[in-house]
Order: structure tokens, then C-alpha cells, then sequence
């Protein structure tokens, strides 16, 4: 076995709008897309660029979440981390989150300091925002490198390149190309066409077509080997980044691809972790088997479905969130279907459905049964409006105005449904409101009425201090006398 160099991975963190993707994207267009005809073709997880003769390895995965969720799993891929500050927005909440991790991981630093094409900027003071929280960059009492740029006009970003390439030389990353295999992997998902789809970084050994492979929770056989470009691969080297087709499964984020001719120290110990992490972390693909008896707490619980394109996305959704607030019901890959709105009626969760087709047909239903179905595309912005709902545990109507409420007075069945008789105590109830069912002062549903009646007249309000019939769209909707219906509009 020899040790050949290799180049170093880097992954770019920060706080969101300060120029990550922003940068990200300059490094791809100015550095990869001039040598490849057609430039970037799909997104893998990773990719390399190549800088004066230096190749540099970034991971491209949403955020402190998957980075964290492969250190949990043992997989310390990253050897450098650039951590962007805006120049005129200094050290923020993500920034200090993703100091967090930078010092617990113990990981090289690189500090880009962003947008200083803007007009009012202030450098020393980010710089000093940063000593403040442990970032001791160079003029300021430490030896952290520090690059001033803009990754808009693409000022500064060759000397960030020559600075990533100069840490790598130092350090000398060092694998052995002929030793067993280990690529960890940084992206994954279910694609109809082509199966199981894993994207890996190459740790130590070569990755090669129609090799039979293996994680912790899937197997199988390398039928296509491809890179960020689709071209396709005879051998993959450590520090170097691939695309997998060929697992009959799809594995989690974090996971060791293993070769299944090789062998491997401590290999029984190592499952019997995974084990371990099964029974107390939820991955994706073993929410079936959650209690969903324990819809209703005595603590009032956000209740989630979520459906995201990709796993390495759905883990850093699942990551986020706070389990002492959040009830979730089921994560999972793919898009929203019938069977998410059914399981979302009757505790009235919230589903979120991240880079991936909600079909006309569920959302018909979805209306119907007023269950809600948010859709995003910026996991950054999924994040904050996650973080805003729990927090409207506290004041559930934090971005609601109130237009009207009424009681439930009494029941009655006609033709087979259930009608709910009942009393405007204030504003004005319209058939096309926005509703919360709240009983004991807890959402229980959101409703969407289908009739408004005055007698046998059909009617479209009722105002305060009248009464009134109100049939619903979800017949199978639980509602008792003594609950109240909550008409709302969102706030502008």
C-alpha cells in the first residue's frame, strides 16, 4: 500500500443570503464550465475544479445539517471549511451555528469575506464580530486565513482558490488508492428511471464500475459510474467525487460504500452502531413503523409529513427540527400522494413537500379536506418558515388575523351527514373563510365548509348573534357541541 496525495474537500457554510450558492456558482462557471463542453449537466452532491494544476473537491449539500449528520455517523469528510460573512451584515445566527460546528469538528478555516462590491461595509467590524465567537482570522489575534471578496463580480475568488490550494499543500492530504474502499455518501435518492441513486466522495481505495458494493442498509452492484458532468468513469480516486447507480436500496447520508470482496477491521462492531442509531434516530425510510397513536399530547405539537427530491435534503429537514414541538409523522422521498393527505386528516398536520410535484389530484383533496401542503425550492427559506410555525405553539395565531368565531351549539344528521348547528359570538363567518376547529383553546382541524345554511336557505355568512347549519367537505371530520370554528385571514 503507498499514499498517493489527494485533493482536499471543502464545503462552504455560513448564514443564509450571504453568498454561499452565490459563490458556489462563480467557482462552477468560471472554473469548471470553461473546460467542460456543456459545462455542469446534473447536481451530484460535489464537484471538482481545477485551479493551477490543483484539483479541489466541494460539497454542494444543503447546509450544517448533512454536515453534521455525517460527522454523527463517523464520516469526518471535510478538511477544509470556507465559512462566508457578509461584509455589510457581519456574524448572524447561522454564522454562529456554523462556528458551532466548525470547533466541534476541529476542521481547517478559510474566512471569505463577501460583498464587497456593496457600498456600506464593514470589515474590521466582522472581523471582530468573529473574535468574538472564537474565529481568530489574521491581524486579529489568530492565524485563520481571511479572503476579501465578492462572489457577484468574482473579485477576490482566484485568491480564495489559491488559498484553499495552498492550505491543501501544506497539509498534504494524503489516501491510498489500493487499500479497501471507502466513499462516503453525501447525497442519495430513488429516481423512477434509474433506481437507486447514491452520490460519494472517495475516502481511501478506487471505486470502479461493476464493483459489488455495500452500506450499513443497502447493497448491490455499480451499473454506471458518472461524474458532475454525466461522463462516464473507469475508476474514482480518494478526494474525488462520483455518482452511483446500481443499490438496490438507497442508503442514508453518511454511510461507508464498502467493497464486498474486501475485508474490513471491526466490521460486527460497526453494525451493531447502525443498529444502535436505527433504534434512536428516525432515518427516512423507517417512519413506518411510528407510534401515530400519540397524535394528541398534553403539550400541543406541530404535526409534520414531509416529502423532499432527495434524501441528503429530507435528512437536513429532519435534522432541523425541535422533537419537544414537532410531531412527525412520516418522512420520506418521492412525491405527495393520496395517502400523505389521508394520514394528515385526522391530527391535521401540516405537510411540506421540498423540490418535488404535489399532482393536481392530491392537492384537489388536500383542498377539500383542509389539509395544508406548503411547497418550496430554498431550503434555507423551508427552514425559517418551520421555525416561525413552532413558534406559533406559543401564539397560534402569530401571522393570523381574527375575522370571526362561532360555537357549536348542536348536532344534527340529515341524508347522512353530519351538520353542525351553530353561533356567531363575534365578526362574521363566510363560506370561503380560512378555519381552525379548536377545542380547549387547541387547533384541532382546519375545515373547508361546503354548505352554509339559514333554515332550508342556503346562505354565504353569518354574522355575530345569528345562527346557522355548516356542513363540511371532510365527512369524517370529529367535531363535538362546545367547539368553536376560528375564521382567520393571513396577515399581509
Amino acid at each position: 500500500m503507498a499514499l498517493q496525495s489527494r485533493p482536499p474537500v471543502i464545503t462552504i457554510m455560513g448564514h443564509v443570503d450571504h453568498g454561499k450558492t452565490t459563490l458556489l456558482d462563480y467557482i462552477r462557471q468560471s472554473q469548471v464550465a470553461a473546460k467542460e463542453s456543456g459545462g455542469i449537466t446534473q447536481h451530484i452532491g460535489a464537484y471538482q475544479v481545477e485551479y493551477k494544476g490543483k484539483k479541489l473537491t466541494f460539497i454542494d449539500t444543503p447546509g450544517h445539517a448533512a454536515f453534521n449528520k455525517m460527522r454523527e455517523r463517523g464520516a469526518q469528510l471535510t478538511d477544509i471549511v470556507v465559512l462566508v460573512v457578509a461584509a455589510n451584515d457581519g456574524v448572524k445566527p447561522q454564522t454562529i451555528e456554523s462556528i458551532r460546528h466548525i470547533q466541534s469538528a476541529k476542521v481547517q478555516t478559510v474566512v471569505a469575506i463577501n460583498k464587497i462590491d456593496l457600498p456600506d461595509i464593514h470589515i474590521d467590524v466582522v472581523k471582530g464580530q468573529l473574535a468574538e465567537n472564537g474565529i481568530l482570522v489574521s491581524g486579529f489575534g489568530g492565524d485563520i486565513e481571511v479572503v476579501e471578496l465578492s462572489a457577484k463580480t468574482g473579485v477576490g475568488v482566484d485568491k480564495l482558490l489559491e488559498t484553499l490550494g495552498l492550505i491543501a499543500e501544506l497539509q498534504d492530504y494524503k489516501a491510498d488508492p489500493e487499500a479497501a474502499l471507502e466513499a462516503v455518501v453525501i447525497e442519495s435518492f430513488k429516481d423512477p428511471r434509474r433506481g437507486s441513486v447514491a452520490s460519494v466522495i472517495v475516502q481511501q481505495g478506487t471505486l470502479k464500475p461493476r464493483q459489488d458494493v455495500y452500506t450499513q442498509t443497502a447493497s448491490g452492484r455499480i451499473r454506471m459510474l458518472t461524474n458532475e458532468h454525466g461522463k462516464a468513469l473507469r475508476g474514482v480516486t480518494p478526494g474525488s467525487p462520483a455518482e452511483i447507480i446500481g443499490f438496490k436500496d438507497v442508503p442514508n447520508i453518511g454511510e461507508i460504500v464498502k467493497d464486498a470482496t474486501a475485508e474490513y477491521a471491526a466490521k460486527v462492531e460497526a453494525a451493531e452502531e447502525i443498529k444502535a442509531e436505527k433504534t434512536e434516530t428516525p432515518a427516512a425510510d423507517q417512519f413506518a413503523d411510528f407510534d401515530f397513536s400519540q397524535v394528541f399530547e398534553e403539550k400541543p405539537k406541530l404535526k409534520l409529513i414531509i416529502r423532499a427530491d432527495v434524501q441528503g435534503t429530507l435528512e437536513a429537514i429532519v435534522q432541523t427540527l425541535d422533537y419537544d414541538s414537532v410531531d412527525l409523522l412520516f418522512a420520506g422521498l418521492g412525491q405527495v400522494t393520496d395517502g400523505d393527505v389521508d394520514l394528515a386528516e385526522p391530527g391535521s398536520a401540516l405537510i411540506i413537500a421540498f423540490n418535488t410535484q404535489v399532482p393536481r389530484n392530491v392537492k384537489q383533496l388536500a383542498k377539500d379536506h383542509g389539509v395544508r401542503i406548503k411547497q418550496y425550492d430554498v431550503i434555507y427559506t423551508l427552514i425559517e418558515d418551520l421555525q416561525k410555525q413552532m413558534l406559533k405553539l406559543m401564539d397560534s395565531t402569530i401571522d393570523e388575523i381574527v375575522i370571526g368565531e362561532a360555537e357549536i351549539m348542536q348536532i344534527f344528521e340529515m341524508r347522512g351527514e353530519k351538520i353542525a348547528g351553530v353561533k356567531v359570538k363575534t365578526g362574521e363567518m363566510k363560506r370561503n373563510d380560512l378555519l381552525h376547529l379548536k377545542r380547549a383553546d387547541e387547533i384541532i382541524a382546519n375545515p373547508v365548509i361546503k354548505s352554509m345554511m339559514h333554515g332550508k336557505e342556503e346562505i354565504q355568512s353569518i354574522k355575530a348573534k345569528n345562527e346557522g347549519g355548516m356542513t363540511f367537505k371532510n365527512r369524517r371530520l370529529d367535531f363535538q357541541v362546545g367547539d368553536v370554528i376560528v375564521a382567520y385571514k393571513l396577515e399581509e
